[in-house]
């Protein structure tokens, strides 16, 4: 059939090279994921803060 997928089609052999960048990319996205979420985390607890302030 023609319209048939193989594996290989969708899915290069993998080398080492490409499994070492994925890995850095991976972590990449974590480390800017986590810095983006402490960074939001921190504007927010000052902003509960400031509302606080200001209910006293």
């Amino acid at each position: 059939m023609q319209n048939e997928i193989t594996f290989n089609d969708r899915f290069p052999e993998l080398k080492e090279e490409n499994i070492k960048a994925m890995a850095k990319r991976r972590e990449d996205y974590s480390l800017h994921r986590d810095i983006k979420a402490r960074e939001e985390n921190e504007a927010i607890a000052r902003r509960f803060e400031r509302d606080k302030e200001k209910q006293q």
